[in-house]
C-alpha cells in the first residue's frame, strides 16, 4: 500500500476543480444577477435566455480548435490563457452600459471557458491511471457544481452589499489570478520535480489502457466524425448538458419567479443544492472506477452506468406539482447530482475509449463541441417557452425527453474503441 505522499497526483485534481468551480462562478453570476439585469436592460424572460446564450455561442466556435491547441502546445500554456480571457469577459459584464457591450462580454467569457473540458480532460489523461480516472474527471467535473454552490451565494452576498455589477468586477480580478498561478506551477508528471520517482512510474505504466489495440494512430477532426462512437459521445453529451444549462441559467431565477425567494434566500438554496449534488456526484465517479474492470475499459463498460444516471435524472418532470419546499430542493439537489455524474462519465469513458493520447483534445473537444451544441438552445427553448406558457413544465418535458434519447445513445453507440479501424467499420 503506498503511503500518503504518493498520492501527491490529487493536487492536480484539486487544481482542475478550483479552475473549473472559477468557471462556473463566472456562470452562475449571470443567473444571480438575472433580476437585476432584465430590469437594468428592460428584458423578457426570452430575451434574457438569448443573451445568456451567447456564452455558447463563442464556445462552441473555438471548441474544437482549442483541443487543437492544446493536443500542439499542451495545458501549461492554453490553459492560463484562457483563464485570463474569461475573466477579462467576467469583468466588462459588471462594466456593460448597453446590449452590445453586454453580448461582447459574453463572447469573451465563452471564448475563454472553451478550453476548461477539452484541457481539463487532457490534464487528467496525463495524470490519472486508468483506473482513477474516474475519480479525477469526477473532480474536475465537480467544479460545475461547486462553482454554483459556492458562486450563488458569494454572489448573492455581493450583489446585496455592493450592487450585481461590483460582483462581476471582484470575481473576473480573481480569474485573472488563478490564471498567473497555474502557469506558473502546472506541469506534466514526466516533468513534475514534486511527484515521488515512485509515484512518477505508477501514473507513466498505468495511465494508458491496460489493452493497447493494433493499429492505435493519431485521428483527425474528420477521422473521429467518421465514427459512430464519438457521435455516441457527442449525443449523449448533449442530452446531459442541455439539463445542466437549464438549471445553471434558470434556477435562481425559477426559486424567484416560483417559490418567492430573494437574492440571497435564493442563492443560498442554489447553493445548498449544486453543494449537495457536487458530493454524490463524486462518489458515483468512485464507483464507477471500481466498477469497471481494467479488462472493460476499451470495450466502453461505463456507458452503462452513464446510460442509468441519465434515467435516474427523469423525476425533473415531476418538479412542476412539487409543492413542498424542502421536496423542491431535494429533488434539485437529485436531478444535478445524478445529471453531473452522467457527464462526468461520458467525459471519463470518452477518455476510455481513447487509444492514443495525442488524440485526446481533439476527442474532448468534440464530446464538450456535442454537449454544448445543445446547451446553446437550452437558455433559448427555455426562457421562450416560459414566457409562451407561463411556466416551468413545457421546459421540463423537452429535458425529460432529451435525457432518454441520451440514455439509449450512451448504450448502443458509445461501445467502441476510437481507432482507425473503426472508420472502415
Amino acid at each position: 500500500m503506498r503511503g500518503l505522499t504518493d498520492n501527491r497526483r490529487f493536487i492536480i485534481a484539486f487544481g482542475l476543480l478550483l479552475i473549473i468551480t472559477l468557471g462556473y462562478i463566472d456562470r452562475v453570476n449571470m443567473s444571480v444577477a438575472a433580476p437585476h439585469i432584465i430590469d437594468q436592460f428592460d428584458l423578457s424572460t426570452g430575451q434574457f435566455g438569448l443573451i445568456t446564450s451567447v456564452f455558447n455561442w463563442a464556445y462552441i466556435v473555438f471548441l474544437v480548435p482549442v483541443g487543437m491547441m492544446a493536443d500542439r502546445w499542451g495545458a501549461r500554456l492554453i490553459l492560463p490563457i484562457s483563464i485570463i480571457v474569461w475573466s477579462l469577459g467576467a469583468g466588462l459584464t459588471g462594466g456593460a452600459l448597453g446590449l452590445t457591450m453586454l453580448v461582447i462580454a459574453r463572447l469573451l467569457l465563452g471564448a475563454g471557458e472553451s478550453s476548461v473540458y477539452p484541457v481539463g480532460n487532457l490534464v487528467v489523461r496525463e495524470w490519472a491511471p486508468s483506473k482513477e480516472r474516474g475519480i479525477f474527471t469526477g473532480m474536475l467535473n465537480a467544479g460545475a457544481l461547486v462553482g454554483p454552490a459556492v458562486g450563488a451565494v458569494i454572489a448573492a452576498y455581493l450583489i446585496a452589499a455592493w450592487g450585481w455589477r461590483a460582483s462581476f468586477f471582484i470575481l473576473g480580478a480573481a480569474g485573472i489570478l488563478v490564471g498567473i498561478v497555474w502557469s506558473i506551477v502546472y506541469t506534466t508528471p514526466e516533468k513534475s520535480r514534486w511527484l515521488t520517482n515512485t509515484e512518477r512510474q505508477f501514473i507513466l505504466e498505468n495511465r494508458d489502457s491496460p489493452i493497447t489495440p493494433d493499429g492505435a494512430a493519431k485521428l483527425s477532426v474528420v477521422a473521429l466524425l467518421r465514427m459512430r462512437t464519438i457521435w455516441g459521445l457527442m449525443i449523449t453529451q448533449g442530452c446531459a448538458v442541455y439539463t445542466n444549462y437549464l438549471f445553471l441559467s434558470f434556477l435562481p431565477l425559477y426559486l424567484t419567479t416560483e417559490k418567492g425567494l430573494k437574492d440571497v434566500g435564493s442563492g443560498w438554496v442554489t447553493g445548498i443544492t449544486y453543494g449537495i449534488a457536487a458530493v454524490g456526484s463524486v462518489g458515483i465517479a468512485y464507483i464507477s472506477d471500481r466498477a469497471v474492470k481494467n479488462t472493460d475499459v476499451l470495450s466502453g463498460s461505463r456507458r452503462k452506468i452513464v446510460s442509468l444516471t441519465l434515467l435516474l435524472g427523469l423525476p425533473l418532470l415531476a418538479l412542476p406539482w412539487v409543492g413542498n419546499f424542502a421536496l423542491v430542493v431535494i429533488l434539485i439537489s437529485w436531478i444535478l447530482l445524478v445529471i453531473t455524474a452522467a457527464i462526468t462519465l461520458n467525459f471519463a469513458l470518452a477518455g476510455d475509449l481513447t487509444t492514443d493520447k495525442s488524440s485526446g483534445g481533439r476527442v474532448f473537444a468534440l464530446v464538450t463541441f456535442g454537449g454544448n451544441l445543445f446547451g446553446l438552445l437550452a437558455p433559448i427553448i427555455t426562457g421562450y417557452l416560459v414566457d409562451w406558457t407561463s411556466g416551468y413544465t413545457a421546459p421540463f418535458l423537452v429535458a425529460g425527453v432529451l435525457l432518454l434519447i441520451g440514455s439509449f445513445t450512451s448504450r448502443y453507440l458509445s461501445n467502441r474503441p476510437l481507432q482507425r479501424s473503426e472508420v472502415a467499420a
